[in-house]
């Protein structure tokens, strides 16, 4: 099992803005997000639930692994299934669990999502930029996409526009497990 690591991601974020030279208020009107919300994840008094994360990191045009990796670019990365990143998110139910990061001009990023019984991505549809594969690893899942729904269950995959409308939610009996790619848009 993969151990949880404590993930400075107010830090990042206050250095991605920084460097983007984005203020408070302009972050909060791309990601639709409050300007107190951004301010309390800054400053590490709340963690974002995932979709508030992918929010931001689609206002700041950075991928999502940005807040929790470690500084590396290589052509090569290795990852043992028990030594998988998490990410902390205050999300019941969710675990979100990088596959791999870290590559030379990375052009996708692929996540492990097990969440608990009736758990969901949220009550608001989210969207982002590029294509976006989910795999159906364990149990049932309900996606909706472009108002339109989906039953996946194990070795069903959804192959769709990324910058369509979304949301999911765990529709088994126990836990389920998806595995989901996202590539970047050219």
């Amino acid at each position: 099992m993969a151990e949880t690591q404590a993930v400075d991601i107010g830090s990042k974020l206050k250095a991605i803005r920084g460097e983007k030279r984005i203020s408070l208020r302009t972050l909060a009107k791309l990601s639709g997000l409050s300007v107190n919300t951004l301010s309390l994840i800054e400053r590490n008094i709340t963690s974002p639930t995932v979709n508030t994360l992918f929010n931001i990191s689609r206002a700041l045009a950075v991928k999502i692994n940005y807040f929790f990796d470690e500084e590396r670019i290589e052509d090569t990365i290795f990852t043992k299934g028990d030594q998988r990143k998490q990410v902390g998110t205050k999300d019941k139910g969710i675990r979100l669990e990088s596959l791999g990061s870290g590559l030379i001009q990375q052009d996708l990023e692929a996540h492990v999502i097990t969440a608990s019984k009736d758990a969901k991505s949220g009550t608001k549809g989210m969207s982002h930029l590029g294509d976006e594969l989910v795999f159906c690893l364990l149990g049932q899942f309900q996606f909706e996409v472009k108002k339109e729904k989906y039953i996946l269950k194990k070795g069903d995959s959804l192959l769709f526009k990324g910058s369509l409308q979304q949301q999911w939610e765990n529709i088994g009996d126990g836990d389920s497990i998806f595995l989901i790619v996202r590539g970047k848009q050219k």
